[in-house]
C-alpha cells in the first residue's frame, strides 16, 4: 500500500513541475513576443519618420502631384518648373509616396491665386494645410488672423489686459497666430486659457506644437 501511495504522489509531483515548467516557458515565450511587437511598433514609427520631410514651418502648399517612387515625383517636379513654377520641389510624404510641392505661401487667398494661375497651363494643383513637425510644446493661442496687421489688434487687446510677450509664427493653412508658452502643464495652460478668455474677450485654445 505504502509503496503504491508513493509511486502516485511521485507521479503527480512530476505532473505539477511539468505543469509548472510549461507555464514558465508560455510565460516568457509571450514576453518575448510583446517586446518584439513594441519593439516592431516603435521601430515602424522611427522608420516613417525618416522617410518624411521634416517641415519646420506651419503654411500651406500647394501640390502639384504625388507619386509613387522619388524619380517620377522628380520628373513631374522639372515639368512643372519647366512651365514657370519654379519654386516647386519634391519632398517626402511617407515612405511610400513623394510628392511635387511649392511652399513658403503665406497666406491662402495668395495659394488660390497661384493655383489659378497653374490652371492656365493645364495643371490641377491642391492647397493644402501645412503642419509643423510637434517638438512637444504646450502653446496658449490668442487668435489667428489671415494678416500680420489683423494680428497685431489681437496682440493690442491681449497687451492692454496685460497678456505681454505674446510670439508670432505662422498658422497652419495659412495666415499668421499669436500665442504664449512655457507652461509647465496642459492643466494649467487650460486654466490660463479659460482666464484670459474670460478677461479679453478673445477666444484662447490650447494647443501642442
Amino acid at each position: 500500500m505504502g509503496s503504491d501511495l508513493h509511486k502516485v504522489l511521485k507521479r503527480d509531483v512530476l505532473f505539477v513541475s511539468a505543469v509548472k515548467r510549461l507555464a514558465v516557458t508560455f510565460a516568457l515565450v509571450s514576453l518575448a513576443s510583446v517586446a518584439v511587437f513594441v519593439g516592431g511598433v516603435s521601430g515602424a514609427g522611427a522608420a516613417k519618420a525618416q522617410c518624411e520631410t521634416v517641415v519646420y514651418q506651419n503654411g500651406v502648399e500647394l501640390v502639384f502631384g504625388r507619386a509613387k517612387t522619388r524619380a517620377a515625383a522628380d520628373r513631374n517636379t522639372a515639368n512643372v518648373a519647366h512651365l514657370g513654377f519654379k519654386g516647386v520641389t519634391t519632398v517626402q510624404e511617407n515612405c511610400t509616396t513623394s510628392k511635387s510641392v511649392m511652399r513658403g505661401t503665406d497666406a491662402f487667398d495668395q495659394a488660390v491665386g497661384v493655383q489659378a494661375e497653374a490652371r492656365t497651363v493645364h495643371l490641377t494643383p491642391t492647397i493644402e494645410c501645412l503642419t509643423a513637425q510637434e517638438i512637444g510644446q504646450i502653446q496658449a493661442v490668442f487668435g489667428i488672423r489671415p494678416t500680420l496687421a489683423g494680428l497685431g489688434g489681437v496682440i493690442r487687446r491681449a497687451n492692454n489686459f496685460g497678456y505681454v510677450g505674446l510670439k508670432t509664427k505662422h498658422a497652419p493653412c495659412g495666415g499668421y497666430e499669436t500665442y504664449i508658452a512655457g507652461f509647465n502643464s496642459r492643466a494649467e495652460a487650460v486654466d490660463y486659457a479659460k482666464e484670459a478668455s474670460s478677461r479679453t474677450g478673445l477666444h484662447v485654445v490650447i494647443v501642442k506644437a
